[in-house]
């Protein structure tokens, strides 16, 4: 046995399952046995939606000069004439005179001279603005496989988008429903951070293709979920003018801070405060001074929207009103509502508020909510089947080699497998969540494991036919090399298997197949550990208990 003491893999073992053992920090609170492990949602409840963005990806290939007139006279209102057209911009003249509030908007500006304005703007930003006035959609340009393509950000027909392009010699080349790679990834990350305010610390959060998101959300309510979701969470701030029509003068690009929990001002009405940036502080009193809100605030009053629906409205109180007159404000208080409902708007304001807006406009799919009594349940059964695969393993492997002293270390190799590996699912960098299919995969783990520990075993007592040595010193030192012969053989045979297996469930890990993710991340975990650690772990306790043995 001093060999094995000596053995870096033998201690490689010890050191991982000790540490699973802390990182899972088996306890016992309240006569209930609790663990650190992140359960997925048919194991803890909760609740699960299948998203698809409202988008479309399309190709055009237009008449340059045509669309660029187009582009122009939808922007200015009137005729212009190009004079030229290049990649640095467009010279036009023109007998209406240029809308500066329009220009703004789209972030452009114009030089004039001689008569003449050039305005700097590439082509496809060209093509995308003109989509987007005819569609009135946002439209983004983006490149996929060195292809120019544009993004609709909102779903609309072939049949529209033609007849939209063919007043400019236009030809739709793709169309496809979906939203770009990039756009799916930034929402993806951006519904992250709005869920995980929500305080749930079992979120999983994945793309399937380029074309739908799954959350699962372990512990959190559908209704909740779906109201965060299903929003983009765009913010405004308007004054209504002497028209009686509310213009909007902030949005929430111009919010620093946001306070992090909801209060209540007076003990009985919630709300969310927040604080303007510079830029928006300036916005908000020359806005307040221009619609003379600071000397009839009554007439003028202040609202603030979210994703068009009516937050709070309110006069400017007159303490604002004069403090407005002479300095610029920062601090501003959205309020909600009374009671549990009012607090709940509070709370998903300031989540919107803080993560800023979606991409794109989500659309449910699917939804559902799987009870937590139903997740214990199958905790239970697992539990049970787990007991049941370890009885039956001790069974047969106890029938097929009658010895205690090799039966015992291959059962605890493979309990020790198991337990590296739900130790890992913990480790901060694989945020890994254990369902249904990962349970699967573990107990696939157990049977591959111990069909490559019998094949070690069965060719390590293979030996046992060789011819009797002579003397039993060169018998022993024949022994360990005709053993370690024998181990080298098994582990070509077992190297070969996790290799063929590993690949096998590389696509299923890649291509994001939904639950099928989980059980080829487990395989691929379990034949990682087994053939780097366990096995080489097994074969020598299994030598170093033959060679005792025969001594």
């Amino acid at each position: 046995m001093n060999k094995l003491f000596k053995s870096i893999r033998f201690w490689i073992l010890i050191i991982l399952v000790i540490l699973s053992i802390f990182l899972i920090h088996p306890t016992v609170s309240d006569g209930r046995f609790k663990t650190n492990l992140n359960f997925g949602l048919d194991l803890d409840g909760g609740s699960y939606l299948r998203l698809r963005a409202d988008a479309v990806v399309v190709s055009v290939d237009l008449d340059k000069n045509l669309v660029s007139k187009a582009f122009l006279e939808e922007l200015i209102g009137g005729k212009v004439t190009i004079v030229s057209l290049d990649d640095n911009g467009i010279v036009f003249t023109t007998d209406k005179e240029v809308p500066q509030e329009i220009l703004s908007s789209y972030g452009l500006t114009v030089e004039s001279e001689d008569g003449k304005i050039r305005m700097p703007i590439s082509y496809e930003r060209i093509v995308a603005i003109y989509l987007s006035e005819k569609l009135n959609a946002e439209v983004i340009p983006v490149v996929e496989d060195n292809t120019l393509r544009y993004e609709i950000r909102k779903t609309v027909d072939r049949d529209e988008i033609e007849k939209v392009i063919q007043p400019v010699g236009g030809k739709l080349t793709y169309y496809d429903d979906r939203a770009s790679n990039s756009t799916l990834e930034q929402t993806k990350t951006m519904l992250e951070k709005k869920l995980n305010a929500l305080g749930s610390k079992d979120i999983v959060i994945r793309t399937i293709g380029n074309k739908y998101i799954l959350i699962d959300l372990a512990g959190v309510n559908l209704s909740d979920t779906e109201k965060i979701v299903s929003t983009p969470g765009v913010f405004e701030i308007r004054i209504m003018a002497d028209d009686g029509q509310y213009k909007k003068i902030l949005s929430g690009d111009d919010i620093a801070e946001v306070d992090p929990a909801p209060r209540s001002e007076d003990g009985i009405i919630w709300g969310a405060g927040f604080t303007l940036n510079e830029a928006g502080a300036s916005k908000f009193r020359n806005a307040c001074i221009r619609y003379n809100a600071v000397n009839d605030p009554e007439k003028h009053p202040i609202a603030m929207y979210l994703d068009g629906e009516l937050v709070y409205s309110a006069p400017l109180s007159p303490d604002l009103a004069s403090m407005l007159k002479d300095e610029k404000v920062y601090s501003l208080f959205a309020r909600t509502g009374i009671g549990d409902t009012g607090k709940m708007e509070a709370r998903n304001l300031i989540i919107h508020l803080s993560t800023g807006v979606l991409p794109v406009k989500l659309i449910t799919e699917t939804s559902g909510q799987v009870p937590a009594t139903l997740g214990d349940q199958f905790k239970k059964e697992i539990v049970l089947i787990i007991i049941l695969a370890i009885i039956a393993v001790s069974i047969i492997t106890g029938y097929r080699y009658k010895e205690y002293k090799i039966v015992l270390p291959m059962l605890s190799i493979s309990f020790s497998e198991v337990l590296i590996i739900v130790g890992i699912s913990k480790l901060p960098l694989i945020g890994w969540q254990l369902d249904l299919p990962s349970i699967a995969g573990i107990i696939g783990i157990i049977g591959t494991g111990i069909d490559q520990l019998i094949i070690i075993t069965d060719d390590m007592l293979s030996e046992e036919k060789d011819k009797e040595q002579q003397i039993k010193k060169k018998q022993t030192k024949r022994r360990i090399k005709t053993y370690e012969k024998r181990l080298t053989n098994a582990f070509k045979i077992i190297f070969i298997s996790a290799a063929t297996t590993s690949f096998a469930m590389l696509p299923l890990l890649v291509m994001g197949l939904g639950k099928l993710t989980g059980f080829a991340l487990t395989i691929i975990i379990g034949v990682l550990i087994g053939v780097l650690v366990t096995r080489p772990a097994y074969g020598g306790i299994l030598r170093d208990i033959m060679i005792s043995n025969k001594e």
